[in-house]
């Protein structure tokens, strides 16, 4: 890999012992990345398509530099966003920016179609990716406001008190076992579709809850 480049007419030019050039495209993030953050990093970020050469060759540029065994302790490559199955491209003519996705989907709807795929893997958005955030989306919204209603009508004092039958104790165990499981998956991976998935099944065993009388 270059380390620098000879300019061509017209584009930007340093003078150097080599004559005029410019730095080649990996040693500026190690520039600007050990000027800012020094000698090691914990984590770097960045598209499953900069594994191989950029972050490599930026290991190397950056090691050499200062000297230490592991510039980096950790790597996140993030999988690219499709659009309706083809990787998002300019030159595909397929490309859509937040300010267009928001036109026609709110934040959280993005947010939600997001967190039902794995950031590690290509994304897609599609009408049916984002019907089914704002399927979801509604799920949660239901699912708030019933709770606050019963919360204002106190509920539980006057519906269960201490009431502990087989039901209820189904219902605390599966509220407890969708706690833990959004834990797990969280530290697996930041695994949010799992742990989005246990969510949602606790909402539907809290509505059969409630929509069988105790």
């Amino acid at each position: 890999f270059a380390l620098w480049k000879a300019s061509k007419s017209g584009e930007p030019a340093w003078d150097s012992p080599w004559g005029p050039g410019r730095p080649g495209w990996h040693i500026e993030c190690s520039v600007v990345a050990g000027d800012v953050l020094g000698t090691n990093l914990d984590i770097h970020a960045g598209g499953e398509d900069l594994k191989f050469p950029h972050h490599d060759n930026e290991l190397a540029q950056s090691e050499a530099r200062f000297g230490c065994p592991q510039w980096v302790n950790y790597f996140v490559h993030t999988g690219h966003l499709h659009i309706e199955g083809l990787k998002m491209s300019k030159s595909l003519k397929n490309f859509i920016t937040i300010r267009q996705a928001l036109e026609n989907n709110t934040a959280r709807q993005l947010r939600i179609m997001f967190l039902l795929q794995a950031w590690d893997q290509p994304m897609n958005y599609s009408d049916q990716t984002v019907d089914d955030a704002r399927t979801k989306e509604k799920t949660f919204k239901s699912f708030f406001r019933e709770v606050e209603a019963l919360c204002r009508e106190d509920y539980l004092s006057k519906e269960v008190g201490w009431r502990m039958g087989e039901r209820d104790r189904e219902l605390s165990e599966s509220y407890l076992n969708a706690r833990q499981t959004v834990h797990e998956r969280l530290l697996d991976n930041f695994d949010t579709k799992g742990a989005m998935k246990a969510l949602l099944d606790v909402i539907g065993d809290v509505n059969s809850y409630l929509r069988i009388p105790g």
